[in-house]
């Protein structure tokens, strides 16, 4: 640590020190490189102004989302029974019911004001949401390409890794935060690095990005990761001052350790800041080595492994500076979060694959300009392999299974209405259908007063159907795998049940 943040800096010859912004160009390339399309390709970029190459990359990110999201089919479960729910809270005024929840509220606060303001249902504000961060992050990696190597094709490559990564993709056209979280991540990271390398407005570029990494805590506390990392660099930069500054840095951590340590069971603390669950696991040893080779296994796969092995042989070869010391910061931090959870999802894998991607398209670029042909090769394969896991997610078409269910669900709805109680064996189907789910298992007579949707695709539905099969109750509607029993219309009350 001490060396990596010295003064001394070990620096690769195609990069330059990060200093003030606009003041380093690329290095200059031997003359017997081969480059070929890529020489022409920056050669075209170069007389492109830096704004419009900004707004190309929203556009591009626009344009790359839009299959998957027409593509869609049916919301995710978190989206379905955490943030919708919480956002019609919100919607109905009733805000220190919402923000006292278990649910980190400022997603569905945000579905609700864009739900406010367009009259748009809730699940299409959401997605609306997350489709408008993924462009906005897509701009923010940009950004930091550009303060970082002051090389615009490295920039635009960076770009290119983000908007291909297909858990990325599928995050951002359904009504889940990834999107927005990672958002205020990267525009974080930008702000703190135009703070480090200006000399004007200096403290206010480092205080706007700690409130963005604030801001991306609201949404999943990982975000806090990044700010923790950049803390620790700021500790260790230089000698002078450094056992004050340590203090500074480890006097509130230990504060918010003993507000935990007094009430665990603050609303801040039941959700995303589980600290119990890391200090107090029954958890053994062998679970812990399986899940660390789970999460390093993670690690690859939601990256893309050609482009993250990119990125971490790129660390050899790039400079000793603030992101590369970051960035280990970064990685090694979430590595023990993420062993230490046993059953992390893959989506929470996606910040710390987010921050590689510079590196890995600076190292990229930087095999490609070598001209030897074999890791040449290799890196080429590897930009091939982005553009064609992107296309085989957002061009596969919707699942007919869950657009059974999505159908299903608004059909009932249009016979019987809201609010009414459904026995099913598909959660989302009784969300499309604005009722109550209950299980199929405490279904004991014929359909009568509540209406009855049973996929017959899982065990307990095909049951259910040979049963009614035999008793002669016909499904008045069938989508798919699913069949439909609406209530007997002289069974129902005045409140519809």
């Amino acid at each position: 640590m001490m060396q990596l943040f010295s003064g001394e800096r070990k620096r690769h010859a195609s990069v330059q020190p990060m200093n003030r912004e606009g003041d380093q160009k690329p290095a200059p390339r031997g003359p017997g490189e081969n480059r070929g399309f890529f020489a022409g390709l920056e050669e075209a970029i170069q007389g492109i102004s830096s704004p419009a190459l900004l707004m190309l990359a929203g556009t591009v990110a626009f344009l790359a989302l839009l299959p998957a999201w027409l593509n869609y089919d049916i919301i995710s479960r978190d989206g379905a029974f955490q943030y919708v729910p919480l956002a019609q809270v919100f919607l109905e005024g009733r805000f220190l019911e919402g923000l006292m929840g278990e649910v980190d509220p400022f997603f569905p606060l945000i579905i609700a004001g864009i739900a406010w303001l367009t009259g748009l249902e809730l699940e299409l504000s959401g997605r609306i949401a997350s489709y408008l961060a993924f462009v906005l992050t897509a701009m923010g990696m940009y950004k930091v390409g550009e303060i970082l190597f002051k090389d615009r094709l490295v920039s635009l490559l960076a770009v290119l890794f983000l908007i291909t990564n297909r858990q990325l993709v599928d995050r951002s056209i359904d009504c889940l935060k990834e999107s927005l979280l990672l958002c205020c991540i990267i525009w974080g990271n930008y702000l703190v690095l135009k703070g480090i390398s200006s000399i004007d407005k200096k403290k206010l570029s480092l205080v706007l990005g700690a409130l963005m990494f604030f801001a991306g805590g609201l949404f999943r506390s990982t975000a806090l990761v990044f700010l923790c990392a950049w803390l620790i660099v700021w500790v260790f930069h230089e000698e002078k001052g450094r056992l004050a500054r340590a203090a500074l840095f480890i006097a509130p951590v230990c504060g918010v350790l003993a507000v935990w340590a007094v009430n665990p069971e603050l609303p801040v603390f039941r959700k995303s800041y589980q600290f119990g669950y890391f200090f107090v696991s029954s958890h053994g040893a062998g679970d812990i080595l399986r899940s660390g080779a789970s999460a390093v296994t993670k690690f690859f796969s939601t990256g893309n492994p050609l482009i993250i092995l990119l990125g971490l042989t790129g660390m050899y070869r790039y400079r000793r500076d603030y992101y590369a010391g970051h960035l280990v910061l970064v990685l090694v931090m979430f590595l023990l979060v993420l062993t230490f959870w046993i059953f992390a999802s893959d989506r929470y894998f996606l910040a710390p694959i987010m921050w590689i991607y510079p590196l890995a398209a600076f190292h990229t670029l930087e095999i490609i300009r070598s001209g030897t042909m074999l890791p040449r090769s290799f890196a080429v394969i590897a930009l091939l392999s982005c553009m064609v896991l992107w296309a085989h997610l957002s061009f596969t078409p919707p699942d007919p299974d869950k657009l059974a269910r999505r159908d299903a669900g608004k059909w009932i709805l249009s016979q019987v209405g809201p609010g009414h109680e459904i026995f099913s064996n598909r959660e989302r189907l009784t969300f499309y259908a604005k009722g109550t789910g209950l299980p199929l298992d405490a279904f004991k007579r014929a359909p009568s007063s509540k209406v009855l949707a049973i996929d017959t695709g899982e065990e307990d539905g095909k049951m259910l159907q040979e049963r009614l099969d035999s008793q002669g109750i016909l499904p008045d509607k069938q989508f798919g795998s699913i069949l439909i029993y609406l209530p007997r219309s002289g069974d129902l009350d005045e409140t519809g049940r």
